[in-house]
């Protein structure tokens, strides 16, 4: 694909904006494109940024074309652009990319490499959202970190909505609240290196308390081992310790919180994965959650994408799911779109699905474990950020510890509050 250049043949002048990363770091993104099409509503936008975010262009309401990039470059323009705005990172690579197309002018962030480009420093402890925004500012450009929300035509369907209804009703309840089976109380894309502003939320942090493991009550009556759940949520031994890591009980025994239930089919979404171990919460975990909202009469489904599916089908096999609700792998970027925003919940880790529910305004619970909220976190509203309150290496091997000490029940907790407050 070709852009135009700097007057696209006699057209409108070009701005290309390069942005050449994944699903959630478009969407922190958002409030600074719409503001550089306020600014220059006569420029013919070009987004530089992978083709397999194509479906969500449209949604942003403020880009052109889509020209194919992954990564810092190159930027293949056909011509030069009369501005270059660099979204991608600090530099040098992406810098030098948008150099060397030529532009009439260079928006981005100062680099030592580049003594002759000037722009503002960059700040390791910004929100991604707010960083963007800020560069904007510096260059006189206003923009919004709180416009971030997304709007989905009403033609988009959601043909892939699991329908778990078919393998069975939900177990009944003697009550209107279903007591959520009890897992132990135990103890996401996060940024790389060139990623705490007051923009972002407060992290909810995590009692960091070490009380050693306690066997649990089910409402079934029958202790639930710290290694996780059996096969459908039954207790069973597993293998050992979830991710191989330390046991995962961590507080006094109690039960869990009452999730209440549904009123109607709808569906919780599950997305157990992301781009590194370290900020993937065990599946045994995810299938814990699954089996209490599955018991309050909830539909769950389990997302990711074609490589997570068999991570999917391990969370489905643990809550005695149907095949039918995992979705990993058979949803494209406009299924995905749809389907969160029908949701009644997300709950997942730091990657892009939880930015996605921040920019439908769709109720989360999002796991950080070795990355701050305060730097990927969501903004104010139907969302929780839950954080044991420590950092770490978010392109680890291994879950990180922090992540590991947030526990099923806060998560429930965190479910229950969400649902309740029914905002969907």
């Amino acid at each position: 694909m070709t852009a135009g250049g700097r007057t696209a043949a006699g057209g409108p002048p070009v701005m290309v904006v390069l942005r050449g990363l994944g699903l959630g770091d478009l969407l922190t993104a958002v409030p600074a494109l719409r503001a550089l099409r306020r600014a220059h509503p006569g420029h013919r936008i070009v987004l530089a940024a992978p083709a397999s975010l194509a479906a969500l262009v449209p949604l942003i309401g403020a880009v052109d074309e889509l020209l194919d990039v992954s990564g810092p470059g190159p930027v293949p323009l056909g011509a030069a652009p009369d501005l270059a705005v660099n979204l991608h990172g600090r530099g040098p690579q992406s810098l030098a990319a948008l150099r060397r197309t030529g532009p009439g002018r260079l928006l981005t962030h100062a680099h030592p490499d580049f003594p002759e480009v000037r722009g503002p420093s960059w700040r390791g402890d910004a929100h991604e959202v707010r960083r963007w925004c800020d560069l904007l500012g510096w260059y006189g450009i206003a923009a919004d970190p709180g416009d971030l929300e997304l709007e989905v035509p009403q033609g988009w369907a959601t043909p892939l909505v699991a329908r778990s209804w078919g393998a069975g009703p939900a177990p009944e309840s003697v009550s209107p609240w279903e007591p959520a089976p009890v897992a132990v109380d135990s103890g996401a894309a996060g940024p790389g290196p060139e990623s705490v502003s007051s923009w972002g939320p407060e992290p909810v942090a995590v009692d960091s308390g070490a009380a050693g493991p306690g066997a649990e009550v089910s409402p079934s009556g029958w202790p639930v081992p710290a290694t996780g759940p059996g096969p459908c949520g039954s207790p069973s031994e597993m293998s050992g310790p979830v991710a191989g890591r330390a046991p995962a009980g961590r507080g006094a025994a109690r039960r869990g919180p009452r999730v209440p239930r549904s009123g109607r089919p709808a569906s919780v979404i599950l997305h157990p994965g992301a781009a590194a171990p370290a900020r993937r919460w065990p599946p045994e975990r995810f299938a814990l959650v699954a089996v209490a909202l599955r018991q309050a009469g909830h539909e769950v489904v389990i997302t990711g994408n074609a490589g997570e599916r068999a991570l999917a089908e391990q969370v489905a096999s643990l809550a005695c799911l149907p095949e039918a609700c995992v979705l990993a792998g058979r949803t494209g970027l406009r299924d995905l779109v749809a389907l969160v925003a029908r949701a009644r919940l997300v709950v997942c880790g730091d990657t892009g699905v939880a930015h996605l529910a921040s920019a439908l305004a769709t109720p989360s619970v999002v796991l950080f474990g070795p990355v701050s909220p305060a730097l990927w976190g969501p903004p104010h509203g139907p969302h929780v950020a839950l954080w044991a309150g420590r950092s770490g290496d978010p392109h680890g091997d291994l879950p990180d510890e922090g992540l590991l000490e947030i526990g099923v029940l806060e998560v429930l907790d965190a479910a229950v509050n969400l649902l309740e407050a029914g905002v969907r």
